[in-house]
């Protein structure tokens, strides 16, 4: 019965499917350390679509990673 499973395995789509979603949530749990948050966000990518909420949490938030911004200074202004 398990060799039956095994057999089924690499001859079906499954095994296509399988390397497919590794292939996208490790350099997506990759991306998602560097930039500061937690690499589990990645497994939302095994969601249809889900890959939407990674991308949108890391695009409206702010990124531990980067360093404060500092305030401009402003420049004198010629009067005449």
């Amino acid at each position: 019965m398990l060799q039956d499973f095994i057999d089924s395995l690499f001859q079906g789509p499954l095994l296509g499917l399988m390397l497919f979603q590794i292939a996208i949530v490790w350099p997506l749990s990759r991306i998602l350390r560097r930039a500061g948050f937690s690499p589990l966000w990645a497994l939302f990518s095994l969601v249809p679509l889900g890959h939407v909420v990674p991308i949108g949490v890391m695009a409206h938030s702010r990124w531990p990673v980067l360093p404060a911004r500092q305030a401009r200074k402003v420049k004198a202004r010629r009067t005449a």
